[in-house]
């Protein structure tokens, strides 16, 4: 649990520390798609609801008459109001083409697809009621669209279905023509025949037999022959009409080559044939005729399996009236087949009558048969002619017109905006962490101890430049900006109740107790490379032990660039250079608070601090050449001597490490030295090569002190010391700060009072 605790702030550090990076990146990707949705046309939607009502296509007449309206249907009246045929009347019909002819064509097509992906269409469910949505730029042309589809389909469904009806009655009309034309020849051959060959009727047994067999054996059978041929010609035309794609298959898959698929068959044959010779004899509900259907039934199963199975393809709405029809052209054929052999029994049957006698009968049977069938079609044709009066428009009506919204539905720019915030934030921390991971600098106190195992001395916060001229200027009326930001460098005269002065304390505290334990006079303050705000530590760390009692002297040794002399607004000689060259005695270039009073700095009040008397200071003196001999001579360690018996604390002020060897070179000439770093100014690489040229030159390091650390480097520490150590009220938050400082619970505002009081 601890560990996750631990695992979670670290989290929360980063987060705070790359809150601009995150916002940044937020920023970027919500402002993008602002732009991008701005940039977009909108998309307005006109709705329309249509009611389609039963209607019978061909394919649902040659399997039952009275079915039902299902969803086949008005899927594929769905598919239909968006064909392409619909779509280019449309087109045509809002007059949206070019005039050039050369044009018309091309435009045709393109603007019909076009069309066709703005029309969507759904079912309402449980009803025959389907939803028809266009899209389109102008909401008035919407509208406009969805009712001349609705109009365009309405037309288009009426044509069709009269278009259906038509065609058959031509072909009853055709075959009506033909009947009578054989009703005719075969009537007249008939008595023709009678007299020529003076035929008589055939009596008795002998009539009775064939009676019978003409009744059940041909003329009711051949009047089914009729209906069966009838039924296989429109399937003919429905599949020519309707390509099927399982159709396709079975052929090119050759199942009428397959040996069981023809066993099927030639057996489906012989049972019906034998159940017909069953019925002659029995009834149909008698039990030999009952599992004589029975066994049909189990083949034509089968069959039906075995076709499923060439198929290769799993049934479903759009495909299962297809195969029904392709296995009910089969059954048919069977039956036709069986026919045929029933009617060849009636010859066998009629073997005793004379040839004559058996020519009659057969003239006889098929005017018979012709008229039957002649009049099988009349009927047709009337019930076609009835179902044609009754085509009407109200087959599909509007329920509801055409109406748009005033509002788009496209873009949607609170959809957008909702992913673009979510995405930018996300997006925002994974560049923030991926920033994190490839910073090879030391953010944290934990990065402090994972990285160089040293022990952490002190924290100096953020001290905002800007902030100090501004906040300063307004306290003092002093026009040298010079002067004012040297007098906020020593923040433990000028304000020793901030953040920053108590920093110093605690640093002060971790050192005094150090040199309790270990014995220690002369600490050494380098860095790793300049501009890390030693010196300004340095000045503070002096004053604050200073006033803590102790004799104390600031030695200057940083002698290329030096700039602790000029925080106390002395001047650079005589100073070490000149005590090392043997030019003055180092007790000649001792300066006193005295000397901080009279030169350029002007603190008040600097003679009333308490302890201020127990602070001196040598600063750097002339500039030489020869600094690194300087420092390495025997001059240096007997001023060191010297100084150890004087004073109760020596802070030396020197050269960054990884610049010049000075730092290297006095290491082991002091008691102890304290490397500073500025929160992300080098990377780790270096701090870890600075401590390990210590460590090998004899140095002993006693920690490091992390300078200029921001309030996100460390969850929850300047919040501590605000509370801790400041006597002012934080200032009420209002609610974009609240919204800021989720990440940082002390403002912008907060911060200045902790770093510039």
């Amino acid at each position: 649990m601890d560990h996750y605790e631990i695992s979670l702030a670290e989290y929360f550090r980063i987060i705070r520390k790359r809150k601009w990076t995150i916002l940044s990146v937020f920023s970027l990707v919500f402002l993008s798609t602002v732009m991008f949705t701005k940039s977009q046309p909108k998309v307005f939607q006109a709705y329309l609801e249509l009611r389609i009502e039963n209607q019978q296509n061909m394919a649902e007449q040659l399997q039952n008459p009275q079915a039902r309206f299902t969803a086949v249907n008005l899927a594929s009246e769905m598919r239909e109001i968006t064909s392409l045929p619909v779509m280019q009347k449309v087109v045509e019909k809002l007059e949206v083409l070019s005039i050039k002819p050369e044009e018309r064509e091309e435009q045709l097509f393109s603007l019909s697809r076009q069309y066709q992906a703005r029309t969507h269409l759904e079912q309402i469910r449980d009803t025959n009621i389907i939803n028809l949505k266009v899209e389109s730029n102008d909401p008035q042309h919407a509208v406009l669209t969805a009712s001349a589809i609705a109009d365009i389909y309405m037309i288009e469904n009426v044509q069709g279905r009269q278009k259906r009806f038509n065609a058959q009655l031509e072909y009853i009309d055709e075959q009506l023509a033909n009947y009578q034309k054989q009703i005719l020849e075969n009537e007249d051959l008939l008595q023709k025949f009678k007299q020529n060959e003076k035929v008589f009727e055939v009596t008795g047994a002998v009539k009775e037999t064939l009676d019978r067999m003409t009744i059940e054996g041909t003329f009711e059978f051949e009047s089914e022959m009729l209906e069966i041929d009838e039924q296989l010609r429109n399937l003919k035309v429905y599949f020519e009409e309707n390509r099927s794609g399982i159709n396709d298959i079975l052929k090119e898959r050759k199942i009428e080559d397959d040996f069981i698929f023809i066993g099927l068959k030639r057996r489906l044959l012989e049972m019906e044939f034998e159940r017909f010779l069953l019925l002659i004899d029995y009834t149909e509900k008698h039990p030999a005729v009952l599992g004589q259907e029975q066994a049909i039934a189990d083949v034509k199963l089968k069959i039906v399996e075995m076709m499923k199975k060439y198929s290769g393809i799993t049934i479903n709405i759009d495909n299962e009236a297809d195969l029904s029809l392709i296995i009910k052209e089969l059954f048919l054929e069977v039956r036709r087949d069986v026919i045929f052999r029933i009617v060849n029994r009636f010859y066998e049957e009629s073997g005793s009558l004379s040839t004559n006698q058996l020519e009659y009968v057969k003239i006889k049977r098929n005017i018979d048969r012709l008229l039957a069938s002649h009049d099988t079609l009349l009927k047709r044709r009337e019930e076609i002619e009835l179902e044609l009066a009754k085509i009407i428009d109200d087959v599909v009506t509007i329920v509801s017109p055409a109406r748009a919204s005033m509002k788009p539905i496209k873009p949607k720019a609170g959809v957008n905006y909702g992913i673009s915030t979510v995405v930018g934030l996300i997006l925002g921390i994974i560049v923030a962490f991926i920033k994190e991971s490839v910073d090879s600098s030391v953010s944290s106190i934990s990065d402090v101890e994972k990285e160089l195992s040293l022990t952490m001395l002190g924290i100096i916060p953020y001290i905002k430049k800007e902030e100090v001229l501004e906040k300063r200027l307004e306290e003092y009326d002093y026009p040298d900006k010079k002067i004012v930001l040297q007098r906020a460098r020593l923040v433990t005269i000028t304000n020793p109740k901030s953040w920053p002065a108590e920093s110093i304390k605690m640093l002060r505290t971790n050192l005094v107790q150090l040199m309790k334990t270990k014995n220690l006079k002369s600490i050494l303050f380098t860095s790793s490379d300049k501009q890390e705000g030693k010196s300004t530590i340095v000045t503070n760390i002096a004053l604050s032990m200073a006033q803590l009692g102790k004799k104390t002297i600031l030695v200057g040794s940083n002698m290329r660039r030096p700039t602790s002399f000029k925080i106390f607004g002395l001047e650079r000689e005589p100073g070490l250079s000149d005590i090392l060259m043997g030019n003055v005695a180092w007790k000649d270039a001792v300066r006193t608070a005295s000397d901080i009073l009279i030169g350029g700095l002007e603190v008040d009040n600097l003679l009333q601090m308490p302890g201020i008397d127990n602070l001196n200071i040598i600063t750097c003196g002339r500039r030489v050449d020869n600094v690194s001999e300087l420092i390495n001579s025997n001059a240096y360690n007997q001023l060191m001597k010297e100084l150890k018996n004087q004073y109760d604390v020596i802070i030396i002020d020197c050269s960054p490490v990884m610049a010049v060897p000075d730092a290297i070179t006095l290491c082991d000439k002091v008691d102890g030295v304290v490397l500073v770093y500025k929160v992300g100014h080098t990377s780790k690489d270096v701090l870890r090569m600075a401590k390990s040229n210590l460590l090998s030159s004899g140095g002993n390091i006693l920690g490091i002190v992390l300078n200029s650390i921001k309030t996100e480097a460390q969850v929850g520490y300047s919040a501590y010391y605000y509370r801790y150590y400041s006597d002012a009220t934080p200032p009420k938050e209002n609610l974009v700060q609240k919204w800021k400082n989720q990440f940082d619970r002390e403002s912008k505002k907060n911060e200045e009072e902790e770093f510039i009081v």
